[in-house]
């Protein structure tokens, strides 16, 4: 049998992939991201200093995200990650998670990982370790609340 995840590689964002990735949040709005959100995504796209994955299926673009770092380097919060509505529930937001956190853990080990998210998508975080440290209701906005997570290593 072979492996769904034979075809699949991340690698490093480029902009040359600014429109698949707006793709992908298109995808994702309004249950996931709120429109309004759309603005700040294409900011954080744009910046130099962010450390940002794309994932290819095969040739395709199909999830995206990354992580920030700190001043002190004592804390990574993980950012914008994000997989095509259609590509949901098969694996890959898993990879992607799992090669961020690897990323991570190779370059900055003594780190507390942070991330925030929203009731629909905080469970799949829980199964990573993450553990809930407040629930701010209507936290991005009407009808999508949000999850302040925190993943505490040895």
């Amino acid at each position: 049998m072979m492996s769904r995840f034979l075809y699949m590689r991340i690698e490093p964002y480029d902009s040359k992939y600014f429109e698949n990735c707006i793709e992908i949040i298109q995808s994702n709005t309004p249950k996931y991201i709120l429109l309004s959100e759309h603005s700040d995504y294409k900011d954080y796209l744009s910046r130099d200093d962010k450390i940002y994955f794309v994932l290819f299926k095969k040739s395709n673009i199909i999830a995206c995200g990354g992580y920030g770092v700190n001043q002190s380097k004592t804390k990574v919060g993980l950012s914008w990650g994000l997989v095509h509505r259609k590509y949901h529930n098969k694996g890959y937001g898993s990879a992607l998670l799992k090669y961020r956190l690897n990323h991570i853990n190779n370059n900055y080990p003594n780190t507390e990982i942070l991330l925030d998210t929203s009731q629909h998508t905080y469970k799949f975080f829980e199964k990573f370790g993450f553990k809930v440290k407040k629930i701010s209701k209507k936290g991005y906005g009407e009808g999508l609340d949000k999850y302040d997570m925190t993943l505490k290593r040895d």
